[in-house]
């Protein structure tokens, strides 16, 4: 029996609480892709009825992150090749050039809550704690992101959230991708010292290609299920 912990999140209806539960562990891979999910397994293991375990599932679903497939019930939906083509091409992107327009944007606070961040993300490394190295790492990305300003660019990419979250933890479980992840974060950071957009342009895009490209090869070498 896996009970759900009520003082983690007091006062939230179950629904919230099985989704919130069912989607760390999809997202951490404790829960494979095609694993099915049933209701009445669901219920039994988080000790709640079969009704906020139905509502966390078809929030899932509207996430992406599960997929209902007509009699046969709920499947966590695997990632493909073509999925991480498309959504790192669209990262490439979009945080390529806001990478470009943060550099002349980012005061010295910023850059010092970048810095911080990555500081703590390399401490950690020794520790192999990857939850924190991923976290204090993705600072980077978030500050930019948020700073560049450009809400057509923030809405995407906040759509594309939950699959980037679940990517970035599948590349983190790959040797040497969170140390390589983090030489590239401060390769960034650097050249917007410099405030030399065009060259925090080309590094964003070198760092999220080189995920990108430590993802697949991993997918085809078998290293986890898609």
């Amino acid at each position: 029996m896996s009970p759900i912990h009520p003082n983690a999140v007091e006062g939230a209806p179950r629904s919230n609480i099985v989704y919130e539960t069912i989607k760390t562990k999809i997202m951490m891979g404790e829960i494979e892709a095609h694993s099915p999910l049933t209701e009445e397994g669901l219920a039994e293991e988080y000790q709640v009825s079969r009704t906020p375990v139905r509502e966390a599932l078809r929030k899932l679903e509207q996430d992406g992150l599960v997929e209902m497939i007509p009699r046969k019930g709920a499947y966590v939906k695997g990632l493909t090749l073509m999925d991480i083509e498309e959504i790192f091409t669209v990262r490439e992107a979009l945080e390529g050039i806001s990478a470009k327009i943060a550099t002349e944007l980012l005061s010295d606070y910023n850059i010092s809550v970048i810095e911080s961040a990555l500081t703590d993300a390399d401490r950690n490394l020794d520790d192999r704690n990857s939850e924190t190295v991923f976290a204090k790492g993705n600072e980077i990305h978030n500050v930019i992101l948020k700073v560049a300003g450009n809400g057509r660019v923030l809405s995407i990419v906040s759509n594309l959230q939950v699959h980037i979250q679940r990517l970035h933890m599948l590349s983190s479980s790959i040797p040497g991708r969170l140390k390589r992840s983090s030489e590239e974060h401060w390769l960034i950071l650097q050249a917007i010292k410099q405030r030399d957009g065009e060259l925090a342009e080309k590094r964003m895009r070198e760092h999220i290609r080189s995920t990108k490209e430590s993802l697949i090869l991993a997918f085809k070498n078998n290293f986890y299920r898609a």
